[in-house]
């Protein structure tokens, strides 16, 4: 089995809206046991789109397309298949009944007469209800293969793909499904070339059907195992396999699994050792405390945060010494010291994280370039840790390495007994 996605619209490729459609439709087809085989999009251009349905229709077996179902003048989708399968419109009266209605529930008098164009259905195609909105999906079977023209809001899109598509590929191919797994494993505080240096040739211990891919960001890397196999059973075996080999070399840098984040692990080891945090941020700008907050039952750990972007705040709120900020600045370790222990004293907590630093893209100087950052752990009774970042990867990456840098610091000092190089 192969599938294709074709998603139409100058607006996707323009940048003005993200492609959730494909994203949505890889899942859901993936879910179900039809791989993806090729993601296309195209411009609202007839030519163009007919080219990407004659290849996608000879070299898949399911294709689906999303856009260009409206009413207006650029909506072409429609024309396109009709000239694409040499198929004449007729009027489809239960879909023209049925737009009708949603006007009239959306208190219009009367329906506009252009959106009798949407209930214009092209012969063998079969209209899928549409809830969500006015223009229905089109669905055709046609020597074993199924093309499949979808509205273009996610909404709509999701709608139709949920109660007509979905049932109806499940039944029509149940004898050709695969079952296709996935696992993520997150990791921390390593880089994708070391982290690849650990892991070794995954085409020593991979088997046919299974693939392993490396996702960098700015707190690590994801590892995403990916199992085509004959069942289900068959294909969690494989997942169990190849994890275990991933976790055995890849040690302790590993965080969770999937939806298990690097914030979701320190609450839960907090909560474990009913240990409390509470953060100091600057050029951060509490991004710390926002992660730390997206996990359900952070309030049990989390006592709160204090984001000291001018020097006053950091004297007055986190009795950082005005001398230490006149020797060494605001962006050093002394200063970062100052206000780990600082804002750990005044919130009372067993665990207190700090940042400072240049985010950019202004601001560094030779001494303190862009991207110059440190941060601090200080814990009850205990040296303060330090960690400098250095290299500037624009600012945004900048503030977001930095957050996850800092709350590595902290998981690893949960998981170790060391004091000193948490690296």
């Amino acid at each position: 089995m192969r599938a294709e996605i074709i998603t139409i619209g100058d607006e996707l490729l323009i940048g003005q809206v993200i492609n959730t459609n494909a994203a949505y439709l890889g899942r859901e087809l993936g879910a179900l046991g039809i791989p993806v085989m090729r993601e296309t999009t195209v411009g609202d251009d007839l030519a163009a789109t007919l080219k990407e349905f004659r290849r996608a229709w000879n070299s898949s077996d399911v294709v689906i397309v999303t856009g260009g179902l409206g009413p207006t003048h650029d909506d072409i989708s429609k024309a396109a298949v009709a000239k694409f399968f040499r198929a004449k419109m007729s009027l489809h009266k239960p879909t023209l009944k049925a737009v009708r209605e949603r006007f009239a529930r959306l208190g219009y008098k009367t329906m506009p007469e252009i959106n009798i164009g949407q209930a214009m259905v092209p012969e063998g195609f079969v209209a899928l209800r549409n809830e969500r909105g006015t223009a229905p999906g089109l669905l055709l079977h046609q020597n074993g293969k199924t093309f499949v023209i979808l509205p273009g809001v996610p909404m709509e899109m999701e709608f139709v793909v949920s109660t007509g598509v979905l049932p109806f590929l499940k039944k029509k191919y149940k004898n050709d499904l695969v079952a296709i797994k996935h696992r993520t494993l997150n990791t921390a505080g390593i880089g994708e070339s070391v982290l690849a240096e650990k892991i070794g040739d995954p085409a020593k211990f991979l088997r046919a059907g299974t693939t392993l891919a490396f996702m960098p960001n700015a707190g690590g890397v994801r590892l995403r195992i990916s199992v085509h196999a004959s069942s289900a059973a068959a294909a969690n075996r494989e997942i169990a396999r190849v994890e275990a080999i991933l976790s055995k070399r890849a040690g302790t840098f590993i965080v969770g699994t999937d939806e298990e984040s690097l914030q979701s692990a320190i609450v839960k080891q907090l909560a474990a050792e009913r240990k409390t945090l509470s953060t100091a941020e600057s050029c951060t700008g509490g991004l710390i405390a926002s992660m730390i907050t997206t996990v359900a039952g952070a309030s049990k750990v989390f006592f709160g945060a204090v984001v000291a972007y001018d020097n006053k705040i950091k004297v007055r709120e986190l009795g950082v010494n005005q001398k230490t900020l006149d020797q060494f600045g605001a962006v050093s370790e002394e200063t970062a010291c100052e206000m780990a222990e600082g804002v750990r004293k005044r919130m009372g907590t067993n665990f207190a994280l700090s940042v400072t630093g240049i985010a950019g893209p202004d601001g560094g100087t030779a001494q303190k370039p862009v991207g110059t950052i440190w941060i601090a752990l200080a814990e009850k009774g205990t040296k303060i840790i330090t960690k400098k970042l250095q290299g500037d990867f624009g600012r945004k990456i900048n503030r977001e390495r930095a957050a996850a840098a800092a709350l590595e610091m902290l998981r690893r000092r949960l998981i170790t007994s060391l004091r000193g190089d948490l690296q």
